[in-house]
This record gives C-alpha cells, sequence and structure tokens, in this order.
C-alpha cells in the first residue's frame, strides 16, 4: 500500500499538514508470460513496482519543489496477511517486496505459448493454464487475479472452441476476467460480429469483466455498440445483469467527448495504461467536467493499469497527478480510482466447479485486540506450507457500490474502503476435489466471526461487499442456523482447524 502524507491544510475536508492515509492500489492491466523479447513472471511484476515506487519517489521530489502535490507518497507497506504469507516460507520471503502495488490483474501476451499445432485446441489453452498455475497458488494467489484469453477468430474453425475456452479457463481454472485484443488476433473489423459477441454475452453469463484492447476512438465505439447489441437482445438478457466491459488505454483517445458518452453506459469502464504526460490531466479533468452530472460518481468510471512489461514508469505519471493539485477530485476518488473500482467488478469471491456441496459452518468469538484473529490466519498460512491444502485466492471486503468512503488518516486507524481485515480466502484440497470458503470479517463488540462454507450452491458468499443486504437470503439463514458463539476465545483455531484436518 502507498502510504501519502498531506503536504498542507485541506480545511474544507478536515485534513491537516502532516495527516498520512493508506492508499491500496491495483494494477488493472498487467502481462505475464512470454512474447519475443518480452517475458514476465510474478517475480518480475514484483521488481517492477519496486523500480515504479524508486522512479516516483524521484519525479515526486520535482513536483514538491514546484508545490504541485497535495499529498505527498512517503513509503510503501504490504498489506498485513498478504505479506505475512509471503514470510510464512524461507522460499518466498525474498518475493516480499514491491508493495506499491497490493494486487495486480494478469494475462497473456499474445505469447509464444498461444498458437497450438493441433488445430482442435483452442488459441491460448496453454497460455491460460500458465496464468492459473501462477495466480491460484500460494503465495502469488494473496496479490495476483488471472484474466483469460481467447481468439474470437477460433469460432470460425470450430464453433463453439472459444467460447469453450472460455467456460473451462473460469469454471475449471478459476480466472476471472477475460482480456481481448481486437488487434493482435486481427478481428478490429468483427467487433460487432456474432463471433465476439457469443463471447462476450457468456462472460456476462458468468459474471466476469472482460477488458478489451482499444487503440483508437474508433475502436471504442464498436464496442458500444457491441454491448448495445447484447442490451436490446432478449436471447441475451441474463447477460446483461453480470456484464462489465473495460477499455484498455481509454481508447487512447483522453480528449474526444465521443469517449465520455461512452462511458455514461453503466456497463463500460475505462482503464488508464499508456497515458502520460499532458494526456493525464486531460482524462481526468475531461471525466470530472462531462461524468459529474450522471447518476454515478465520475471517478467510478476509471480503472489504474500499467500494461507491463510493454511500458513501464509512465503509470508513475497517474499516480502523481491523482495526489496533484490539479487533480479535480478527492482523496476517495484517487482510492477508487486507483484500486477501488478495479475490486468492485471484479467482486466474487474465486471459486471453480471443484466445490463440493457442505453445510456452513460458523464460529463467533470475543477478540479484543484482534489477537485471535492473528492466531487463526497463521494457523492457516501454516496449512499451506504443509501437502494438504493449497490458497487460491485473498478477496478483501469491500464497501457497496456508491459508498466508498473518504479515507481515514492513519492515527485514527487508516481505513480507505478495503477491509484488511476482513477477507475470504479459497482453500483448494492437493490430494481431494474439494475447496472451501474461510469468510472471516471483524464484527460489532470486538469480535471475530469465521465461517466455512461450499462454494457451490445456494449457501454461499457471491460477493465481497461487506453489508448483508448484499447476501443471498439463503447464506443468512444457514448461518444463522449453523452458527456456535465460543465461550472460550482459544476454541476458534482449533475448532476451524478440526475442520480442515
Amino acid at each position: 500500500m502507498l502510504i501519502v502524507r498531506a503536504v498542507t491544510d485541506i480545511a474544507e475536508r478536515g485534513i491537516r499538514k502532516g495527516d498520512e492515509f493508506r492508499i491500496y492500489i491495483v494494477d488493472a492491466h498487467h502481462h505475464m508470460g512470454k512474447e519475443k523479447s518480452h517475458r514476465n513472471t510474478p517475480s518480475g511484476a514484483y521488481d517492477f513496482y519496486a523500480s515504479l515506487w524508486f522512479e516516483m519517489k524521484k519525479l515526486a521530489k520535482q513536483k514538491l519543489d514546484e508545490d504541485s502535490l497535495l499529498f505527498e507518497p512517503v513509503r510503501v507497506e504490504g498489506p498485513d496477511l498478504a505479506s505475512r504469507c509471503f514470510n510464512s516460507r524461507k522460499s518466498w520471503t525474498r518475493l516480499n517486496h514491491g508493495w506499491l502495488v497490493d494486487k495486480t490483474v494478469v494475462f497473456p501476451y499474445t505469447d509464444d505459448y498461444a498458437k497450438s499445432k493441433n488445430p482442435k485446441e483452442p488459441t491460448f489453452k496453454v497460455s491460460n493454464d500458465k496464468i492459473a498455475g501462477w495466480t491460484t497458488r500460494a503465495p502469488h494467489s494473496t496479490r495476483l487475479i488471472g484474466f483469460a484469453r481467447v481468439d474470437p477468430t477460433d469460432e470460425s474453425r470450430e464453433k463453439g472452441l472459444a467460447v469453450n475456452e472460455l467456460e473451462r479457463s473460469v469454471q475449471e481454472l478459476g480466472l476471472r476476467g477475460l482480456k481481448l485484443h481486437p488487434l493482435a488476433q486481427l478481428f478490429v473489423d468483427s467487433i460487432e460480429g456474432v463471433m465476439t459477441k457469443d463471447i462476450v454475452k457468456r462472460a456476462g453469463e458468468l459474471g466476469i469483466p472482460v477488458i478489451f484492447d482499444t487503440r483508437n476512438i474508433t475502436t471504442v465505439l464498436k464496442i458500444k455498440n457491441l454491448v448495445d447489441s447484447i442490451r436490446n437482445d432478449p436471447e441475451c438478457g441474463t447477460a446483461m445483469s453480470g456484464l462489465r466491459v473495460i477499455l484498455a488505454h481509454c481508447g487512447m483517445s483522453p480528449g474526444d467527448p465521443r469517449l465520455y458518452e461512452v462511458l455514461k453506459d453503466p456497463a463500460i469502464f475505462a482503464e488508464t495504461s499508456t497515458l502520460h504526460d499532458l494526456d493525464v490531466p486531460v482524462l481526468f479533468e475531461t471525466a470530472f467536467e462531462r461524468l459529474s452530472q450522471a447518476d454515478f460518481s465520475w471517478s467510478e468510471k476509471i480503472l489504474f493499469g500499467t500494461d507491463f512489461s510493454f511500458l513501464s514508469v509512465q503509470a508513475a505519471d497517474i499516480i502523481l497527478f491523482l495526489l496533484s493539485r490539479d487533480f479535480p477530485g478527492t482523496l476517495a476518488d484517487a482510492q477508487r480510482i486507483l484500486g477501488g473500482n478495479s475490486l468492485s467488478l471484479i467482486q466474487r469471491p474465486f471459486s471453480t466447479s471443484a466445490g463440493v456441496q457442505m453445510s456452513p459452518v460458523e464460529y463467533v468469538s470475543r477478540d479484543i485486540g484482534g489477537t485471535k484473529q492473528i492466531d487463526l490466519e497463521n494457523s492457516l498460512l501454516n496449512l499451506f506450507s504443509g501437502d494438504k491444502w493449497d490458497l487460491s485466492s485473498l478477496d478483501l471486503m469491500l464497501p457497496p457500490a456508491g459508498t466508498w468512503p473518504e479515507p481515514v488518516k492513519l492515527s485514527d486507524g487508516g481505513f480507505n474502503g478495503v477491509y484488511l481485515d476482513s477477507y475470504v480466502m479459497c482453500l483448494r484440497s492437493r490430494v481431494l476435489d474439494k475447496e472451501i470458503h474461510v469468510w472471516v470479517r471483524r464484527t460489532v463488540g470486538d469480535s471475530v466471526s469465521c465461517s466455512l462454507l461450499s462454494t457451490k450452491g445456494m449457501a454461499r458468499i457471491d460477493t465481497v461487499e461487506n453489508a448483508s443486504q448484499s447476501f443471498n437470503p439463503v447464506l443468512i439463514r444457514s448461518l444463522s442456523d449453523h452458527s456456535t458463539t465460543l465461550k472460550s476465545s482459544d476454541d476458534l483455531t482449533k475448532k476451524v482447524l478440526s475442520l480442515l484436518a
């Protein structure tokens, strides 16, 4: 997490000079794999973020001398639980750095593994397997979120080839979004066609976001037409409820008014990679001006991304502008753009088809100071060093849509909208076809609750929004029927581990 310090009083926001705040950052656009001279792995990502932080500090010093910053970036800190995961095994400790960015959405390049010699095998099958291998196992599963890639033109070779690969990637591998690249896969002229529509429709039905590479405003307008065609097709009704489309690189058109007309669509969002220098203020100032009268907060429509390894330190321009005097929003707007929006679009806790039906179990324990929760967490982390369980994801709880709060200063707790102490872990068995959600959350009265849930069926958690009205009523009733308040807080870890034995 990025720690920033106010360089002056901001009376209208109740901020005093020297107040420090946490910003949770998510990179929504990051490549892994191998494509010609471009190679990247999880360790490469963390090294990049360390170098990006170094570049930011240099640029921030210059901007402070120019008196252009409202908040100074002062240091980075790893989120406690994820950082402890990296420190739980000696071989992982060396990777516990680069915490300027806390979560990273990763997907394949158009890489050396993409094409198969077997005409019956879809493009990107091996690439998607590699992304899943990196993102769904500890320790990287605490900070990487895997997206799949498919090639819509596969549908011309065999009907259903690309759609089936999307379904396999989501349901079997646990990848949580889709990247489509019209230029690289040569379907720019058929973005609005049936092949692409079938894939995007299926992504909406699966409830995963789709990020499109966009090189110009013409591509953006075609994507808008595609979304409208799905919306207006009575056979696509279920798809629209889960459809979220992200325009990578903002169509490289931050000054074009047509971009902001497209962003008024409730299903469409923009991502910032490639923008730098004078394009940066153009994007945010124009978005503030043209989207402020909409039925949503203008800052809910923009996601931060780096496009590493094709691009690198340009991302520092985005972060520093959000901390500058010229940024038209508040610190809450900056937090949405830098991380909250990406997490909200992904939203669902990790799961695959490996889940099995089980009755939920919930334990509630008094936990003054949080020591019992830390004991439970450390015991769970120790499981991942054994041979029975692996950690497929760590999904932090978020505020309900449209309610993102202003960050609280560190001296008052430092809450920034991301619940670092309330989350869903997905545990997958290494010996059985089985996975479990472990849902931990702080509750009123200095208590901690830990629920063990099936990832399938009606009594499951299907959102990370931290509000009871967001959870499905079957889950709430089932937890009420299977909840135990422990007399001794020492029993919490024993009870949970006994069920996982």
